[in-house]
């Protein structure tokens, strides 16, 4: 009764704690004290000697903790003392460290274990002897063909043969043989005087005992129920990307990554088994170290609407390791902002040992894989002329067409603003510790510029990562980025003052620079680029804070108390300045300036229990969660028609103010409870319950529950001594995940006031919508079935999964009637869809031995459907959205309806050109009831569209259909290692197939409408009756009096963006270690790199993966507003750590 009472005391308190949020270290240690000193004599065991492995078992089932290890570690270590101190800390010291092995705590229930590399034994050059002998399997008893040896320290070698012998010459003094098989734990055997020397390897399971980071956790491979892809740091090096989301690209099943600008920090779309949402957000929350970030990078001062990834501050060098949480089983403990899957991102931290410090560089450049044809300067007077003269117009008198000459000579504007561009990174750590301290610190630099001129972006990064063992119990810690970005930005889609734009459509006539060198002016006022990218200033200076700060106490050995506080505040400082002398500006200079601060800060109380019963394993985690997030917008700016010398908003007059404040606040409370019984049965349920500021007053709190079990049929009896099945385990899981980003700002349940109702001169306010208590949360239900398989000594893994994701609760538009003073209620919960797919990850060791060859393989299937829409009035359940028209080109249209995908293009089915008048629709209609084209003025050379309802005119409500769909049917990644010794070499592929991009450069380079150059496509024109071509004659202006022009939105412009790309090949060498330990380095490893070399398409455009951005919004996903292609990088490296 006395020690249950001891017991009793710090559960007490814990919970207390857990309530409080408010943990007291020095209270929880003076009554912890007591207690332990009472318990420590009848609670330590008698010491006795055991294997290193037995010790490590022992030590996991007192303390409630687990070991991960490679376990090579273990391999021939003598026996030990097993501890009989009651301090883990001191425990491990002393077993541990007089083997070299370190340790490193990783979470409150964690533990990895590593060793320092020493140097290799030098060979004996003295006479040589033969040794031979025979390798088995402990496993089956079988023998082993293909086994790798090699003499330690040599390049000396041989394999055995099918029969599992060997031979190999080794110096007569002896040496260490290593032999190694895949699938089984490598072993070291010293020869000694021995001529014949037959081994035995054990199976390698190390790939079920690797550490996974799921929500406020970890957990190993082989007890994941859920669908959770995990890359480590080695998956992720050497890639010359900014930020670390490029590095996702073909690597995991379920994710599409989009790089869809090859601006320098450019946002990146991340879109994980589908799309759950049709106005919010869709992409999937990131947490860097605990610390949840918002998705909305900086913000961006009149550069296209191009914004900078959210993760672009992140050092990729810094990472240890990244998990993402695909399905609802593993996301459900994240609640509210699960619904788009969760990016976990553990940076690296520092282990116990003498400091290692490690510097990686590497320096390039870039280029642009393509450049668009586009017409000489004769062939573009050409079109303009004959443009204007098929509209009845005379170009040579008419001003100011009559002063566009030929000059005899062209310039090509993409060659002036396209640049080879240079590229580094610099990265320096150092990580080390000892029992109490460990540190893990970074510096990097990264520099970057564009391939237009005018761009380049510089990033300063410094990161510390801590970790104190203050006491036996009392353990702290940080993990804190400080980052420094300065920006060059250009705009770079079809905005006015876009670089990439006036190059491809300005007169090639006009030189860039006249010949007393001022800038050239283009008589029909297009801007000149060169100027553009050379006289606007568009600065941008971001600090970011990204930290993190802990505190763990355990009361018992399988208790422990967590409190965390992080935040994530990001300062964006902007200044904006065009010129007088830009056309555009009719002789009036524009200066701007932005201050953007963005501020989050979180805080997490967990409680953990976890014991083990014999058999049977319980792990429960409770905890508690708030969040606070605030944002304060401020622009200000005006013109002068003054000097261009002062390039500030102190020459604007009047200045013109806009300030946007908003914040809002998250309440979390969650919990997750594990069992496993004989590592064979799994069970894992969680949940969270979310209140939100967000949302209606009848409807701000959501639940989200989960529960998931695995059975580990492979560790069944009649499984248990399979010669071909390694591993086998099944998989199934339930859960629900919520969705609060990217609907309406942060008060979309509440009515809001606008500025602009004046009256009677003076400014007013008034209400701008109406308010919704019943707004909720959009709700995504999803399960999953899922396979993970090991077969032939490991050689070949396969993870396999099925998943359906029912979305509810839709956050959309409902329509009221006018008479109601509003157009409509912004936010209602009335639309349903769902997500179904398929995925397939496949590992495989194709080829061991000297030259090793591993394949990782992956391919997704996901098919979206609306499934319900509130009325639409005359349009039924269909709801239309149109995108900005640009340079005279009509916008593309996006439709949702039921029983269809989400990302529909909505337009005319194009026929081709009419050949002749003959070629032009009439109908026989003696009494004149219908007109058709003919009788509208229709005539050979204008473009065909499909006439659907037959009524001889083309139509918008009429003859518009379903002409495509900017979803892929299936995406995927392959990667291809091969090495021989030190050398290495890696490709990786991925690939979208089967999504359509409507391509608006196009549009605008084909229209023949204004007076822009034109592509080389409009060489195909139709010129005259009897010309067989798609592409319609040269008309300048207004709409052809059919009812659509032939710029209109069709499936003319809708192109197949499937592709396949070389993402990366890497080359690298690591220099023999007996080599570079005689200059005092532990490793160095040279590479070359190339990123985007080749990619297979048929798209026209710059780039498949270009998008228009749309904050991850549906309606613009697949269109290219002429976004600035990816860049082919080139780099060379270097890694060494001393």
């Amino acid at each position: 009764m006395k020690k249950l009472d001891l017991s009793i005391k710090p559960l007490v308190l814990a919970c207390g704690l857990l309530a409080s949020g408010l943990p007291s270290p020095g209270v929880a240690q003076a009554v912890l004290a007591s207690s332990r000193a009472k318990q420590v004599n009848a609670d330590t065991p008698k010491q006795r000697a055991v294997s290193l492995r037995q010790a490590l078992k022992t030590l996991e089932e007192r303390f409630s903790i687990r070991f991960g290890y490679d376990s090579r570690l273990l391999d021939n270590k003598p026996t030990v003392i097993l501890p009989g101190n009651d301090n883990l800390i001191a425990s491990l010291s002393s077993l541990l460290t007089p083997l070299g092995i370190h340790y490193e705590h990783i979470s409150p229930t964690v533990y990895v274990l590593s060793t320092l590399p020493t140097a290799a034994a030098p060979t004996s050059a003295a006479l040589e002897r033969r040794v031979s002998g025979r390798v088995m399997a402990s496993d089956n008893a079988q023998p082993l063909p293909g086994v790798s040896i090699t003499l330690k320290g040599s390049a000396r070698g041989t394999t055995t043969d099918a029969e599992g012998r060997y031979e190999l010459n080794v110096p007569d003094a002896g040496g260490v043989l290593v032999f190694s098989f895949v699938g089984y734990l490598a072993q070291e055997v010293a020869v000694g005087n021995k001529n014949t020397l037959d081994v035995t390897l054990s199976p390698d399971l190390k790939a079920l005992d690797e550490v996974v980071v799921v929500g406020y956790g970890t957990a190993q491979q082989g007890d994941l129920t859920s669908s959770i892809t995990s890359l480590k740091a080695k998956d992720l090096q050497n890639q010359p990307v900014t930020s670390p989301d490029a590095l996702l690209q073909g690597k995991a099943a379920g994710v599409q990554v989009v790089q869809n600008s090859g601006t320098p920090a450019g946002e990146i779309f991340i879109r994980i088994r589908g799309t759950a949402s049709l106005l919010g957000e869709t992409r999937p929350l990131y947490v860097v170290d605990g610390v949840p970030l918002n998705n909305f990078g900086g913000t961006v001062l009149d550069a296209g609407g191009q914004r900078q990834s959210a993760l672009a501050d992140i050092n990729p060098n810094d990472i240890e390791s990244i998990d993402i949480l695909k399905d609802a089983a593993a996301a459900a403990i994240y609640g509210a902002r699960g619904s788009n899957g969760v990016v976990l991102i553990t940076t690296k931290r520092g282990k116990s040992g003498k400091a290692r410090f490690n510097f990686d560089a590497y320096t390039g450049v870039q280029s642009v894989t393509k450049k668009l044809d586009v017409l000489n300067g004769d062939q573009y007077v050409e079109l303009l002329r004959e443009s204007l003269t098929n509209r009845g117009r005379n170009p040579l008198t008419e001003f100011p067409f009559s002063q566009v000459v030929p000059t005899g000579t062209t310039t090509n504007y993409q060659n002036e603003i396209f640049r080879t561009a240079p590229i580094s990174n610099y990265n320096l750590s150092v990580a080390g510790g000892n029992e109490r301290v460990n540190t893990f610190a970074s510096l990097g630099y990264f520099n970057q510029k564009g391939t237009i001129i005018g761009q380049d972006y510089k990033r300063y990064n410094l990161r510390v990562n801590l970790d104190y063992q203050a006491t036996d119990q009392l353990k702290f810690g940080t993990s804190t980025l400080l980052s420094n970005a300065l920006q060059n930005r250009v705009a770079n889609d079809f905005s006015g003052f876009s670089i990439l734009a006036n190059s491809l459509t300005r007169n090639p006539n006009l030189p860039v620079r006249n010949a007393d060198g001022t800038y050239s002016v283009d008589p029909l006022n297009n801007e000149n680029p060169v100027l553009l990218a050379n006289e606007i200033l568009a600065e941008s200076n971001q600090k970011r804070v990204i930290s993190n700060l802990y505190a763990e106490y355990a009361f018992l050995k399988n208790l422990t108390f967590r409190t965390t506080f992080g935040i994530d505040y990001l300062a964006d400082r902007q200044q904006r300045y065009v010129p007088s002398y830009v056309i555009a500006r009719n002789g009036r200079a524009e200066a701007q300036a932005v201050s953007s601060d963005q501020f989050t800060w979180v805080t997490d109380n967990t409680l953990t229990y976890q014991q083990r019963f014999g058999s049977h394993r319980v792990s429960v985690l409770a905890g508690t969660g708030f969040q606070r997030s605030a944002s304060n917008f401020l622009q200000t700016g005006g013109q002068t028609a003054g000097s261009n010398i002062i390039k500030t908003i102190a020459i604007a007059d009047p200045y013109i103010p806009f300030q946007n404040v908003s914040e809002w606040a998250l309440l979390s409370y969650f919990g997750r409870a594990s069992y496993n019984f004989q590592d064979k049965y799994l069970v894992d349920a969680s949940f969270r319950v979310d209140g939100s500021s967000r949302f209606g007053a009848n409807k701000r709190y959501g639940v989200f529950p989960a529960l998931s079990a695995g059975w580990r049929i492979s560790e069944e009896p009649f499984l248990k001594d399979n010669r071909i099945i390694n591993d086998l385990k099944l998989r199934a899981g339930y859960g629900v995940t919520g969705n609060q980003e990217g609907l309406g700002g942060d008060y979309p349940a509440l009515a809001l006031y606008s500025t602009g109702r004046n009256y009677d001169g003076n400014p007013g306010i008034g209400q701008a919508n109406i308010p919704n208590p019943e707004l909720g949360w959009e709700s995504t239900a999803a399960a999953n079935a899922g396979l993970d398989m090991s077969l032939l000594n490991n050689r070949l893994s396969l993870t396999a999964d099925v998943y359906l994701k029912r979305t509810n609760d839709l956050i959309f538009e409902r329509q009221l009637p006018y008479t109601s003073g509003f157009g409509g209620i912004g936010n209602a919960n009335i639309g349903s869809m769902e997500n179904k797919g398929l995925e397939f990850t496949i590992n495989t060791v194709n080829l061991a031995g000297p030259f090793k060859w591993n394949t990782n393989f992956n391919i997704s299937f996901n098919r979206n459907r609306i499934t319900s829409l509130p009325d639409n009035g005359r349009l039924g359940s269909d709801f239309i959205f149109k995108l900005p028209d640009t340079y005279g080109v009509e916008g593309p249209y996006s439709i949702y309806r039921i029983g269809q995908s989400v990302g529909n293009f909505y337009g005319y089915t194009y026929l081709g050109v009419y050949a002749s008048d003959e070629d032009v629709p009439r109908i026989d209609d003696p009494e004149k009831k219908v007109t058709d084209l003919y009788e509208r003025g229709v005539r050979g050379g204008e473009a065909a569209f499909l006439d659907v309802n037959n009524d001889g005119f083309i139509s918008r409500a009429d003859d518009r259909v379903l002409i495509g769909n900017a979803l892929p049917k299936f995406i995927g990644g392959l990667t291809n290692t091969f090495s021989y010794k030190g050398l290495e070499i890696s490709v990786v592929m991925n690939w979208s197939y089967g999504n359509k991009i409507y391509n608006m450069t196009r549009a605008v380079l084909t229209g023949m409408i204004e007076d822009l150059n034109q592509s080389t496509e409009t060489l195909r024109r139709w010129q005259k009756p009897g010309d067989i071509t798609d592409v319609p004659k040269a008309l300048y202006g207004s709409s052809s009096v059919s009812g659509a022009s032939p710029t209109d939105v069709s499936s003319r412009y809708l192109e197949d963006g499937s592709f396949l790309r070389f993402r990366n090949i890497t080359l690298s060498y690591n220099l023999p270690k007996t080599f570079i330990q005689r200059i005092g380095l532990n490793n160095l490893r040279l590479y070359v790199s190339g990123q985007n070399l080749i990619t297979i398409t048929d798209y026209k455009g710059f780039d498949p993966e270009s998008q228009n951005t749309g904050g991850g919004r549906i309606p613009s996903l697949g269109v290219d507003y002429l976004t600035q292609p990816q860049a082919r990088v080139m780099t060379g490296g270097l890694s060494v750590s001393f």
